[in-house]
């Protein structure tokens, strides 16, 4: 187990670090078997390579994530947190938008996304993520003006 303050910082720093694009840093946080989803419902994905692929595509889009506050689950290991974050529509939204979760836009090289949701953690052994889950819907999501 690890206690509250811990695991708020620990979820507060995956925010710094993938604000700074410090990918390697980032993976440092995590457990080399972690599991992942983004967004719930979209297939799990399990590993720190599959992890790295992922905040690349996040981080080459100019991802700024701003939390909010932490909240810590009283079992030990969980730990919340809601977030607004922007990027680049590029690379990453024509993805979004082959998939029905955001509308193209018309100037797609100048346009970037807003999202609001709720990103969660399961530390375990020796304070690392063991998961990673963020939580939004397609109201969640759309062009920032």
């Amino acid at each position: 187990m690890i206690d509250e303050r811990s695991r708020k910082k620990l979820i507060l720093e995956h925010s710094r670090r993938m604000n700074a694009a410090d990918i390697d840093g980032l993976l440092e946080l995590y457990a080399h078997e972690v599991t992942f989803e983004d967004p719930v419902g979209s297939g799990r994905r399990t590993g720190r390579d599959a992890l790295r692929a992922h905040f690349e595509e996040l981080a080459a889009a100019g991802i700024t994530e701003i939390p909010g506050e932490p909240v810590a689950g009283q079992d030990g290991v969980h730990v919340l947190v809601p977030v607004t974050a922007t990027m680049d529509y590029l690379p990453k939204g024509p993805g979004f938008t082959e998939r029905g979760w955001l509308a193209a836009p018309d100037a797609p090289e100048n346009s970037r996304i807003t999202w609001e949701y709720v990103l969660m953690m399961r530390a375990g052994a020796g304070g690392l993520i063991q998961e990673l889950q963020m939580f939004w819907g397609r109201s969640d999501i759309g062009i920032a003006d």
